[in-house]
């Protein structure tokens, strides 16, 4: 029994430090990618909730809670978007904080590259990095960023 609670102390411990470290960033990278409060809210939430149930069965607790928040916002994204009626491309913006029009414009890009924009611009992610929080080979990533940074610079340079 004492292994037990020991090993969920331990479990705690790992998840409340990344949440201390991390939290406010991914928020606002979900934020940046979502253009939602609420998104936000919910996929940061749900994630710490669910790297908590997991426990030790995860072995970099941040890379987890990085991929799943933002699997939980492209959900929520989605299934708010079909309620509406709403294509699958555009995220919606609730902000008046200054981001709006720069959202709004980054809301061309395909979800996949205002993602890679998102967590390295926003989130700080290295591109050697994301390799872990998107499950993906390093070389793959830089490929993607590339091309989503050279996407993102035509729309925002169009758009003046």
């Amino acid at each position: 029994m004492e292994s037990v609670v020991m090993q969920t102390d331990a479990v705690v411990e790992r998840v409340r430090s990344v949440y201390e470290t991390d939290h406010a960033r991914l928020w606002r990278s979900i934020y940046a990618f979502a253009g939602s409060r609420d998104v936000a809210d919910e996929a940061t939430a749900e994630a710490f909730a669910q790297a908590l149930r997991r426990g030790d069965e995860l072995r970099d607790v941040a890379a987890w809670v990085w991929r799943s928040a933002f699997a939980i916002a492209r959900g929520e994204l989605q299934r708010r978007r079909r309620a509406n009626g709403e294509p699958d491309e555009v995220p919606s913006v609730d902000t008046v904080d200054g981001l709006g029009d720069l959202l709004r414009r980054l809301a061309a890009l395909s979800e996949q590259d205002r993602e890679l924009i998102v967590l390295c611009h926003v989130g700080g992610w290295k591109p050697g990095e994301l390799a872990a929080v998107l499950g993906e080979p390093a070389g793959r990533v830089r490929v993607r960023l590339h091309r989503a940074t050279e996407r993102a610079r035509e729309i925002l340079e169009n758009d003046r």
